[in-house]
């Protein structure tokens, strides 16, 4: 009677233990040193010429190989412009729905994608422009400031 219960609990804990989390591939996440493959860069523009401002984040695959990269909703990118105390004064995705389901992008070697929106400020002032990245595996987030006068 034992051996009908302890049987069947030592193959579920050797599946689970089989089957359980692992730690990436150190291959996987391993890049060369020395400039030969870089990875995901990013570039962050901010035109002010006109009466509207207008961002953009360039995200580029400097390395020999394709690069895929995984966001975890529809909201590949995100725009924040912050006050010069700090404080949000306009974020992009507000107020607009996304879908819920993950999203890949494929970028071939040495080739790039660019997220680009624009803003209407409502006065002059001392902004930053806080441009991100949401991807799971190649975050990226960069702060630029700029002024309107």
């Amino acid at each position: 009677m034992l051996s009908r219960i302890i049987v069947p609990l030592l193959a579920a804990a050797g599946l689970m233990f089989a089957c359980g989390p692992r730690t990436p591939s150190p291959v996987a996440s391993a890049r060369l040193k020395g400039g030969a493959e870089r990875g995901v860069t990013s570039h962050v523009m901010v035109d002010t010429s006109s009466g509207v401002v207008r961002f953009a984040i360039e995200v580029a695959n400097d390395s020999r190989k394709r690069v895929e990269l995984n966001f975890p909703d529809g909201r590949t990118h995100d725009f924040v412009v912050l006050n010069d105390a700090g404080r949000e004064v306009w974020r992009w995705s507000a107020g607009r729905l996304f879908t819920q389901s993950m999203q890949n992008r494929l970028l071939d070697a040495h080739d790039s994608v660019v997220y680009d929106e624009q803003w209407s400020p409502p006065s002059p002032g001392h902004y930053t422009l806080v441009a991100s990245l949401r991807s799971e595996n190649y975050p990226v987030q960069q702060r630029v400031d700029f002024a309107l006068r």
